[in-house]
């Protein structure tokens, strides 16, 4: 599997962030004027920060270790340092805190539904086939990273070292890519 023979969606997270924000519009428009409580003000501000910082931070990151940003781009190495000690999608769970942050400023919670639909395609268009594509190319490296990483924060059910998803990271003949691998040094989305 190589950069070249991975199926990219067509709508990268950033533009789908785009869309989820444009799907809130029809229920902003029916419930003006907006008038959040300031507990929802106070959590969307929150949100918004925490996206902010999760999304700066972790390009930052990529960007020094001379990691593509995009989607399914050459991975010369996998990094443990920052949010990525504690989740393996920081930038992902950035996106979705910049959604939820607009629906908490906003006050219409009716639109947490954009969250939830944003959240499951990137969950299926994204993270999904960038595992597989993370085993192919640093395999046991990027398998004993996972399995001590959850996916998304908090949620240790979706590790891929609890069973929930079995991805073979070598096919047959193949030998493990390790070489790239330094300890201490582990990057994912």
């Amino acid at each position: 599997m190589t950069d070249s023979t991975v199926t990219k969606p067509a709508v990268l997270p950033p533009k789908g962030l785009l869309i989820a924000l444009a799907a809130q519009l029809p229920l902003l428009m029916t419930s003006l004027p907006l008038r959040p409580s300031t507990a929802e003000v106070v959590a969307g501000a929150l949100l918004l920060a925490a996206g902010s910082v999760l999304n700066i931070w972790s390009e930052r990151l990529f960007r020094r270790d001379n990691v593509g940003v995009c989607p399914f781009t050459r991975v010369p190495v996998l990094v443990t340092r920052g949010p990525y000690r504690v989740m393996r999608n920081p930038m992902y769970v950035g996106l979705v805190c910049l959604n939820l942050g607009v629906t908490f400023l906003s006050g219409v919670l009716a639109n947490l539904w954009s969250s939830v639909a944003y959240f499951i395609w990137l969950h299926y268009a994204f993270v999904l086939p960038e595992e597989r594509f993370l085993l192919h190319e640093l395999g046991w490296a990027f398998a004993d990273y996972a399995s001590h990483r959850p996916r998304w924060l908090g949620l240790r059910q979706f590790s891929a070292g609890e069973g929930s998803t079995r991805v073979e990271p070598y096919r047959e003949g193949e030998a493990p890519l390790v070489g790239r691998y330094r300890e201490g040094e582990l990057h994912h989305r």
